[in-house]
This record gives C-alpha cells, sequence and structure tokens, in this order.
C-alpha cells in the first residue's frame, strides 16, 4: 500500500525469493507487469488500481497436472480473482489472467462490466453512520449501544442476517496461502461481504470495518488451476472473514478471522468432510482477537495436530478502555501484540497449549513447511514515538489501537513440541 492504510490505497504485489532456506533473500521484485497508467486507470469507484490478498500455493512434485508450478490467485479492487503462476520456483511469472465467474454480482449487468455499488455503506445495514453530520447522532448511538450491550453475535440478529445476500460488494482470497489436498484439487480460502466501505472527506470510515461482515466460500481447480469453479456457500455460523484452510485426517480446517467489531473478540473456526465443496457453519474457539482483527496463519501436520498464530493481546489498561469499563461496554480495546501460537492435538476441538513469540507490535503472518522445520513469516513494527504531551497523551488514550506501520519481517523457526 503506497499512500495510506486503506483497503483501497494504490496496492502493488512484490515479493523476494530465497534458494537457501531463508537465511539470505534475493532483491524486491514486482509479481505483475503493471505500469503506471494500468495503476491509474484500472480502479474502480474513483480509486487507483488496488492488487493484494494473494493466496499461493506450490503444486507438489507429484501432481498430475503441472508439477511444481506455483499458483497464486489475487484480488484485484477487492472484487474480482485474478490468477498469475510460475513454472520456475517464482523467477518468471506469466498466464495473468481474471477468472470469471468468481463474483456474484447483478444478474441485470454483464460479468465484465459489474461493479460494486460504489456508495453503498452502514446504511444498508440500517445505520446511517457515514458521514459526519449532526443529524445521525441517534444512528451514531444506536450503533454505538449495540456493540457494547447486545451479547448477541450480529450474524444471529434478524436484521443484519436477511442483509448477507445479493450481489457481493467486497471480495477477498486468503490471504497467505491457498491449499492441495492429498487428491490433488487444489483450495482456495475466500470471503465475501455486501458494503463497499466508503473513505474521504467528511466520511467516518466506520464501513471499512463492516466490509468485514462476511461469509466464507471456496474457489476450486481439480485440474492444476485450468478451470476453477466456486463452492457452495458455506453455512452462515458466525461468519467468516480473512481464513487459511489445512487438510486433516478426514477434514479440511478453515481457521478465520473474526469481525470482532460486533462480534465477540474470539477467531472462528469450520469444517468441511467434503473436499472443500462445502463447510459447517463457523464457530468461536478460544484464541482471542484483538479489537479491530487480525489476519492469523494456520498450519497442520496433515493428521491431527493444527498450529494457528495469532496475537494473543493483555487487556487494554488505556483511558478508552477505562471509559468502555465505566459504562460497562462489551469492548476489548485491545491491539495487534503479542503473537503467540497454539498448538492443538485435536483436530482443531481444543488448544490447551500455546507460547508467546514476539511481545511487541506484530501482526499479519504466514506459516510453512521447510523440509521437516516450521517456519513462520511475520510482521513486525515498533510504537510509535513519544516525544511530545500530545502524542503521550495519544498513547495513554488508545494504547496499542493506533494503526501499525510495520517495517520489516521476521523469518523464525517454531518448535513443534510447545
Amino acid at each position: 500500500r503506497k499512500d495510506n492504510c486503506s483497503d483501497y490505497a494504490a496496492t502493488v504485489l512484490l515479493y523476494r525469493r530465497s534458494s537457501d532456506g531463508g537465511r539470505t533473500w534475493g532483491s524486491l521484485r514486482s509479481l505483475l507487469n503493471l505500469t503506471v497508467e494500468d495503476q491509474q486507470t484500472k480502479g474502480i469507484c474513483g480509486k487507483p488500481l488496488v492488487v493484494g490478498n494473494i493466496a499461493p500455493v506450490q503444486m507438489r512434485s507429484d501432481s498430475k497436472y503441472y508439477p511444481g508450478r506455483i499458483l497464486a490467485p489475487y484480488m484485484r479492487n477487492n472484487f474480482k480473482t485474478w490468477l498469475v503462476y510460475s513454472d520456475d520456483d517464482g523467477v518468471t511469472w506469466t498466464g495473468d489472467r481474471e477468472l470469471v465467474n468468481m463474483t456474484v454480482t447483478d444478474p441485470g449487468v454483464s460479468y465484465e462490466d459489474a461493479q460494486p455499488e460504489c456508495e453503498r455503506g452502514m446504511d444498508y445495514f440500517g445505520f446511517d453512520i457515514d458521514y459526519i453530520d449532526t443529524m445521525n447522532w441517534a444512528n451514531l448511538a444506536r450503533w454505538a449501544a449495540q456493540i457494547c450491550y447486545d451479547k448477541k453475535n450480529i450474524y444471529d440478529r434478524r436484521k443484519w442476517a436477511s442483509k448477507l445476500v445479493g450481489p457481493w460488494q467486497f471480495i477477498g482470497t486468503g490471504p497467505s496461502k491457498a491449499l492441495q489436498l492429498r487428491s490433488g484439487r487444489v483450495l482456495v480460502p475466500a470471503y465475501h461481504g455486501y458494503i463497499h466501505a466508503l473513505e474521504g472527506s467528511g466520511i467516518i470510515p466506520i464501513s471499512q470495518l463492516y466490509s468485514s461482515v462476511a461469509l466464507g466460500h471456496t474457489l476450486i481447480t481439480d485440474d492444476g488451476g485450468d478451470t476453477w469453479r466456486m463452492s457452495d456457500d458455506w453455512d452462515r455460523g458466525d461468519g467468516a472473514c480473512e481464513n487459511e484452510m489445512v487438510e486433516l485426517h478426514d477434514s479440511v480446517l478453515a481457521n478465520i478471522r473474526s469481525l470482532s467489531t460486533g462480534t465477540p473478540q474470539y477467531r472462528l473456526q469450520a469444517r468441511s468432510f467434503d473436499d472443500g465443496e462445502s463447510f459447517e457453519a463457523s464457530e468461536f474457539i478460544e484464541i482471542p482477537s484483538p479489537f479491530n482483527g487480525a489476519y492469523g496463519s494456520t498450519i497442520s501436520d496433515g493428521n491431527r495436530t493444527v498450529y494457528p498464530c495469532h496475537s494473543d493481546p493483555l487487556p487494554a489498561q488505556s483511558w478508552v478502555q477505562d471509559a468502555f469499563n465505566a459504562i460497562h461496554c462489551n469492548i476489548n480495546g485491545t491491539g495487534r501484540t503479542r503473537l503467540s501460537v497454539w498448538k492443538s492435538t485435536t483436530e482443531g476441538r481444543d488448544y490447551p497449549d500455546k507460547v508467546l513469540l514476539d511481545p511487541g507490535a506484530s501482526g499479519q503472518n504466514s506459516f510453512q513447511w521447510v523440509g521437516d522445520k516450521l517456519m513462520l513469516l511475520y510482521e513486525q513494527s515498533d510504537p510509535a514515538p513519544v516525544y511530545s504531551v500530545e502524542s503521550i497523551l495519544v498513547r495513554k488514550a488508545i494504547e496499542n489501537l493506533e494503526v501499525q506501520l510495520p517495517d520489516r519481517f521476521v523469518l523464525r523457526e517454531v518448535g513443534v513440541d510447545i
């Protein structure tokens, strides 16, 4: 993301290669052959081109189709899915193409011309709170009261659930990675929301959180990426957002980011017993989530052991949290800190074991097996410098809710005997 942290900021996909197990890395490269004009003109809703949410997977050496090929599905403009691939371990990339009909669009518009409704914000869910306006204070109060005091998950509320239908407005694949099953099938985890998320002068960015009031779906290929189709819609359950899948001895398990803003602050899971064709209703698990959620990677041994990685923040001590507590508001104002790994030997039925990896600000991450070593790549950042009275007050007020600006990655081995 070049200009800011918005989901609609101009974004490009970059990568580095390592040929020695991560000890050294090559130069930074661009994954796609996009011109400056492409980036300026191929966006939608008046925004620059956004490319992201990549979910790569390398086909096994014994694959029936394209052994060793790296498939890299990704999103353009948070709306349509594209695919690029490499047959030389990521030295070169080719075949960049759109995967058509991987987004549910308005049936009255051709798929080629389909776009999201650019102005569909929180009013879609019945809250006129997108703009700064003295007349919408009642809606703001009603929304705040709902996330503070309503113990029911928004996916269980009839008015919210009734809106999770129709053309999709915000779509993501992964992120982190896709999955090749033992059968050779490739699954790309994905999710879709029903508001576009507004931004700009005079706009309150609440809708950027609620574009993730989403449901899950899966992209499936059985021929190495030549043809694709979508799975059945997942059962709604407690919703689904960014997610990653692992194969167990008799099922596929999806570990999922929860919305958090308006839902219980825990991660979610869902299971498939038909190779990803359908998923049972998602359910909360005992792994906590910060206030605005976070992506977390998951990996398995292919049998019964699962390792999810995620933030494990301590209770907030900020002035904002003191205010929440004073009015008995059911919100934990925590941030993306204390990256930890959990372990389950019961196929994700419980997670009794945990180890802290990084006590500081640390967020998005990705697991990978390198031989028999479990490796984790994650982003890391430092707290904003405190050099003035204003910065001290901001830190006291919101603590770890400040937007992180990671400036480095960390690659480390994680012991499997947690």
